[in-house]
């Protein structure tokens, strides 16, 4: 009896549950699109700070970036045209699925600073 129980409690749970599945709690075109983003930001080496930049990445629910990303400049016009792709699919994503945001403001570095090869952002 316990059993049976438990089996209609699953399945009652179950009925409920299906309908918020499909609601996607991400978009997987978003991933690679941000995968890309990340792995053209890390093909160069940063050796000499001046030659980098930054710009600010995605969108937040609330509005405003949720982060910001460094770049070197030899790959600029690439890598600016894949964080504004990035961002507008982001924002369409968020209204289409009503998503929420912590709404707290990202703040953007003072500049970018070379440690280890890899871009450091200064605060």
């Amino acid at each position: 009896m316990k059993n049976m129980f438990w089996v209609f409690l699953f399945l009652l749970t179950a009925s409920f549950s299906c309908e918020d599945s499909e609601i996607p709690s991400t978009d997987l075109g978003l991933i690679e699109l941000e995968k890309e983003i990340v792995a053209l930001s890390e093909s160069v080496a940063c050796t000499n700070s001046a030659e980098w930049k930054f710009t600010p990445m995605g969108s937040k629910a609330c509005g405003g970036p949720m982060r910001y990303i460094a770049y070197h400049q030899s790959v600029e016009r690439e890598f600016l045209d894949l964080v504004d792709r990035f961002t507008v699919q982001q924002k369409a994503f968020n209204q289409r699925n009503n998503v929420v945001s912590d709404c707290m403001l990202v703040v953007a570095p003072r500049a970018v600073s070379c440690e280890g090869g890899k871009p450091v952002f200064l605060n």
